[in-house]
């Protein structure tokens, strides 16, 4: 199946190149706030780490009094959008339910124009998810998450270049210690399901079986009771998800497994030289 999706993103990359010309050429302009802007993202297709990122970047905000909020566009809801005002994720989108449930006093808007989802907003910084190329929108600082391993790409690796902070995904799982000694069995809908179960068995959880399902799946009470006789037949004591799968499913047996990035002092300290000026 690999070979048969490289031409989509061949042609995806393509396109990336050239509306990236278009704006160094003057063709096209971005749109400027009045706001300090943050953008975050990257050139892989899904599986960048670039949530954990953004939640770092609001949360190192917020720490400094710092009125944040995240614009992003919500992949995979049903719903208009517009501002999160509850953790539904049919309607918002896992991710910035995600965003939302992690950092509950800051604003998250999820709409595809984010540029007038900013308009009239009164904050200190917006934070931009999944904005490296979104170049309809400026931005002060470009802060790109690069995943060596990631099999498909939105851009070449020479994109890399035109980004102002370039962050390793250095995304680790934080694994509750009453888990470390029990074998489990993990599922996630990401687009590298591998790379969160090998993150799992790398922190020293005893993964006896997996599952994984498309990115922004969305669960049925089918796939949770076919997860949970995979489970039983598998002999695992428990079942282990991510946290963006988590908020899609409302069920207590299932533990949300939550992924931390930390932020290298020198990073913290351009971003809050960014958003002081």
């Amino acid at each position: 199946m690999t070979w048969l999706l490289k031409p989509a993103e061949l042609l995806y990359r393509g396109i990336n190149r050239l509306r990236r010309a278009l704006y160094r050429a003057g063709v096209l302009r971005p749109k400027r706030l009045p706001i300090p802007v943050i953008s975050v993202g990257n050139i892989a297709i899904g599986g960048g780490g670039k949530t954990p990122a953004v939640i770092a970047i609001a949360r190192a905000c917020v720490s400094r009094d710092l009125r944040v909020v995240v614009l992003t566009r919500g992949y995979g809801r049903a719903g208009e959008g517009g501002e999160v005002t509850s953790l539904d994720a049919s309607r918002f989108g896992d991710e910035p339910v995600l965003i939302k449930k992690s950092l509950p006093n800051v604003r998250v808007i999820v709409g595809k124009k984010r540029h007038d989802k900013a308009v009239g907003l009164k904050c200190d910084v917006i934070v931009l998810d999944d904005g490296f190329q979104h170049l309809q929108l400026h931005r002060d600082l470009d802060v790109v998450v690069d995943n060596p391993g990631a099999r498909f790409l939105r851009e070449g690796r020479s994109a890399l270049r035109r980004a102002d902070i370039v962050l390793q995904r250095n995304v680790r799982p934080v694994v509750p210690p009453a888990l470390q000694q029990k074998s489990v069995f993990a599922f996630s809908g990401l687009a590298d399901n591998e790379q969160f179960f090998a993150s799992l068995r790398n922190a020293g959880m005893k993964v006896v079986a997996t599952r994984g399902f498309a990115d922004h799946h969305r669960y049925t009470a089918s796939d949770v009771e076919s997860i949970k006789r995979a489970a039983a037949e598998a002999g695992a004591k428990a079942i282990v998800t991510t946290e963006k799968d988590a908020v899609k499913i409302d069920d207590p047996q299932i533990v949300a497994i939550p992924a931390e990035m930390t932020l290298p002092p020198e990073v913290l300290s351009r971003i809050l030289a960014v958003v002081s000026r």
